[in-house]
């Protein structure tokens, strides 16, 4: 039963948020088009909320499936932040 406990008290802990926080992400950022009803002043603050949602939610997803700890995750989680700054800085200089 032991055995059992271990990857259900990480898929909680990791798997599930990780997987409500892409969703959460990818909503937000996909209902952020040309028409949508958000006002203007809105859309460039939200965006890179919704890129950082769902690239955590990548994250904490990957380190489920691939299993290791978010203390060895470093160079990942750094890759991951500069992917969301350069995307919100690609967004602003449009």
């Amino acid at each position: 039963m032991a055995m059992l406990a271990k990857p259900l008290l990480s898929f909680t802990r990791r798997g599930l948020p990780g997987l409500l926080l892409l969703a959460l992400g990818l909503l937000l950022g996909l209902s952020l088009g040309r028409h949508s009803s958000w006002a203007v002043e809105a859309k460039p603050l939200v965006y890179p909320l919704a890129l950082l949602l769902a690239v955590v939610g990548c994250n904490l997803v990957g380190s489920y499936v691939h299993q290791r700890s978010l203390h060895t995750m470093k160079k990942e989680l750094l890759a991951s932040g500069l992917l969301v700054v350069s995307l919100w800085l690609g967004s602003v200089a449009r």
